[in-house]
């Protein structure tokens, strides 16, 4: 453990913490029948209640800021055929050049990722090429092109995105507990109705419960909306193998426009009720940001990065609240154009350190030995294996198509109605 970590004062770090018994038959391999008709758990306090999803907008306060992440789920997985017959698996982490999602997803002729490479010790070098048809009977070579362990630039000769490319060839990125081919169904359902910025490789999954209809009735309850963007990364997935101390965070970028932040800082004494730990996440980088420009004790940037610690490593200063807190995030991107915020987080969210930036939290079920398990026990409320417990009593679907629940945080200063 680094000198950095003995000096903090962490939790508890045994990730047994963490673990429960999760049956296979629980773990949900296609989506309910019906995005809103999913059975959601009312955790706010006990005893605990089941209801129908549809029905969240009669669990919240009724002056709710609903906020959700747009990102949205590229087609990330790839397969191409050796000559000899070998199969070979690129997976798209992130974009190398160009750097950015959109400039990347946009571009004609060529591009470079972060990949994974299943069966890689079949590809030591050479081209591998798909070739396929649009809809204009043009006939196109997709040749992939190994750079190095973990990178691959992909290259083609005619006039389509890459972004087009990947609509025409790739696969949609299911989690790998979900034991089946993906089909057309899944394009549509693993993806949220407010999915607009290309970039995650795996989804928000509490947002998938939301239908436009929904959304709508919302809406005129007097529910705010406001999105910002993290992309999701398959680090998402990766459980806590020792202890929590040594479990280094995966990397994810985020972004919120000016207007959204606009939103945030005039909506602060609002109850927040925050859909999916990515979003959570998001707002907690950003809070922890703000509280630094606030403790001078980080330059002012509209992109910067949250290490994995820094929650612990910031303190509050007296009288600082969120409404504070995104009122100088606000001018700060008021002064550099209003241009928004932009960076890449590893934030770790534990119990230990209060969650600042929501007041209700909607979510699916995690993973055993999950960072998004240590989350909703950083937030909850409620003793997150009872919760769980009840949930697997009562035949609840769990994991990124399963059923979702609603949590309330412990350390609101937000009055609830109950």
């Amino acid at each position: 453990m680094s000198d950095e970590l003995l000096s903090m004062k962490l939790p508890d770090t045994s990730v047994d913490l963490y673990n429960y018994l999760l049956p296979e038959a629980n773990i949900a391999q296609f989506p309910a029948e019906n995005r809103e008709n999913s059975r959601l758990l009312l955790a706010t306090s006990e005893p605990f209640n089941i209801t129908r999803f549809s029905d969240i907008g009669k669990h919240i306060p009724d002056n709710s800021l609903l906020i959700f992440n747009e990102t949205r789920v590229i087609p990330a997985r790839l397969v191409f055929l050796k000559p000899t017959g070998a199969r070979i698996e690129v997976f798209l982490l992130h974009p190398i050049a160009p750097a950015d999602y959109q400039e990347a997803l946009s571009a004609y002729g060529s591009t470079e990722w972060k990949v994974l490479i299943g069966n890689a010790a079949k590809w030591k070098g050479g081209d591998l090429n798909i070739v396929f048809c649009v809809e204009t009977g043009s006939e196109i070579i997709f040749t992939a092109t190994r750079t190095g362990p973990e990178t691959v630039r992909f290259s083609w000769h005619h006039h389509i995105s890459f972004g087009s490319i990947l609509d025409h060839l790739a696969q949609v990125p299911l989690p790998p507990y979900i034991h089946r081919s993906n089909n057309e169904t899944d394009r549509e359902r693993y993806q949220t109705v407010f999915a607009r910025n290309e970039g995650s490789v795996a989804a928000p999954t509490a947002g998938l419960h939301f239908t436009e209809k929904l959304l709508h009735e919302l809406t005129a309850s007097g529910i705010q909306q406001v999105a910002l963007t993290l992309h999701v990364g398959l680090g998402t997935f990766r459980p806590v193998k020792d202890s929590i101390a040594n479990h280094t965070m995966h990397n994810e970028p985020f972004y919120i426009s000016h207007e959204q932040l606009k939103m945030l800082a005039g909506n602060a004494a609002r109850p927040w009720t925050v859909v999916g730990t990515t979003s959570l996440r998001a707002l907690e980088s950003l809070y922890t940001y703000g509280c630094k420009l606030l403790n001078k004790t980080e330059t002012e940037k509209v992109e910067f990065e949250i290490a994995q610690w820094d929650k612990w490593n910031s303190t509050e200063s007296e009288g600082v609240n969120r409404q504070k807190v995104f009122e100088t995030l606000l001018a700060l991107s008021e002064k550099h154009g209003s241009t928004g915020l932009s960076g890449n987080t590893s934030l770790i969210i534990l119990k230990g350190k209060p969650v600042r930036t929501a007041d209700y939290l909607i979510t699916n079920f995690h993973q055993p030995k999950s960072t998004l398990l240590m989350l909703v026990d950083a937030f909850a409320s409620v003793n997150w294996t009872e919760a769980y417990q009840y949930a697997l009593s009562q035949n609840m679907r769990f994991l990124s198509y399963g059923d979702a629940c609603l949590f309330r945080n412990k350390n609101s200063v937000v009055a609830f109605e109950e």
